[in-house]
């Protein structure tokens, strides 16, 4: 059976982080109605990547079935078996709606950011990136502590991006560093890699025993792991603060 390219359209995109912040699904007509057939496939696209999110970030993904996805979304398995052929698919085409919304959100380098940014920036840019994070905690807890066991084209694609991000913010730390600590030497795309493996890392150990409401309290370690790296030379700003671990509940 054909089926249309995976694509993370902006609406859809928006559409989907809509439902996990609690917004309504609209219901779709049953009868004859002026919605096209891409219009009806997005919506149900958009209710079933919003289903798997939630339910691979609460639930994990392993323990998460088709069946599950589909009564989640309300829609049939014959549906989903339109959209995608497996779970796998939902996780990657996941991963392409919330790269729509990081470009959007602020988050992406813009054009003019590799002569403008400055020292100053990194930690506002940390708390943008954490804040973002925050405030969509399943597909945070999706894409940080479930994505490495949901198979190996998810790890490829988990792996892409983390290049991607790199190739994207190589520029701004070289040029950063070329103004800012030129005593240092080149910055080298290792260097780059260094830093968003370690803020990948630094923000999974963190999931792994706090909400990720909290997840803004890492700003300033965060930006402090970037400045190491790209301005070594520099003192630190701020005393790194330590973190608060989450009580564990009473058994």
């Amino acid at each position: 059976m054909d089926r249309p390219a995976i694509s993370a359209k902006l609406d859809t995109a928006l559409a989907v982080f809509q439902l996990l912040s609690g917004a309504s699904a609209p219901a779709l007509p049953r009868h004859r109605h002026d919605l096209s057939r891409d219009d009806v496939r997005e919506s149900q696209r958009a209710r079933v990547l919003a289903a798997a999110i939630d339910l691979f970030g609460a639930n994990g993904y392993a323990t998460t079935t088709v069946l599950d996805i589909a009564k989640r979304a309300g829609v049939s398995r014959k549906t989903f078996y339109e959209l995608y052929d497996t779970k796998e698919d939902v996780f990657l085409d996941a991963y392409q709606a919330v790269g729509v919304l990081v470009s959007r959100s602020g988050l992406a380098p813009r054009d003019n950011a590799a002569t403008t940014a400055t020292p100053d920036d990194l930690e506002p840019f940390a708390r943008r990136l954490l804040t973002v994070l925050a405030t969509t905690p399943e597909a945070t807890r999706m894409f940080f502590l479930e994505a490495l066991g949901a198979g190996p084209s998810v790890r490829r694609r988990r792996a892409e991006a983390v290049n991607e991000f790199v190739d994207s913010l190589g520029p701004i730390l070289s040029a950063l560093r070329g103004r800012a600590d030129p005593a240092s030497g080149e910055l080298s795309r290792a260097h780059c890699h260094l830093v968003v493996a370690g803020g990948i890392e630094l923000i999974t150990e963190y999931l792994a025993d706090h909400d990720p409401a909290e997840l803004p309290d890492l700003t300033s370690v965060l930006a402090e792991v970037v400045r190491v790296v790209v301005l070594p030379n520099l003192e630190p700003v701020a005393p790194t603060p330590r973190r608060k671990k989450r009580a564990s509940p009473d058994v």
